[in-house]
Order: structure tokens, then sequence, then C-alpha cells
């Protein structure tokens, strides 16, 4: 699935949220960067979903996912409301 017009405001989303750019980039997960905890988790997850116009997955909430797999949940999401 294409993610190519999802990643850069979702990495704009991510750096506003976690204070920091993404340490790896789209490849970056939450156990990479110390900013990026549990509580920095849930407020990315509601930033994105209102970026997005979109609803994600609860367990994208609480499970340790890389960016590249939230741009899937929000290209799955916006497609489903599309459909």
């Amino acid at each position: 699935m294409a993610t190519d017009h999802v990643m850069p405001q979702l990495l704009e989303v991510f750096a506003t949220v976690v204070g920091e750019p993404a340490a790896h980039g789209p490849g970056t997960a939450r156990g990479d960067m110390d900013l990026w905890d549990s509580l920095a988790q849930v407020r990315l997850v509601y930033a994105v979903e209102n970026a997005f116009a979109v609803e994600l997955p609860e367990r994208l909430l609480t499970s340790e996912c890389s960016l590249a797999e939230i741009a899937a949940a929000v290209a799955t999401a916006q497609t489903a409301r599309l459909s």
C-alpha cells in the first residue's frame, strides 16, 4: 500500500508531538527515541487522527510500532473512508 502521500505530513506531526524529528525517518520505532514514550504515543495517535481525519486502530495506542506502520494504518483508514 502506497504511503508516500502520508509520510511527509506524518513526519511533521511526529516532530510536533514528540519535539524532535524522527531519528530514522519512516523506519523510526517507539523504542528508538527516549522522547517517544507511552504518553507521546497516545498523543501522536490522536494528533495523527486529527491531522488526517481518520480513526486508527486502538492497537496503535499501546503497540511499539514504526512510523511506517502508522502511515500504512492511515492509508488503510483513508481508503476505507472513501469506500
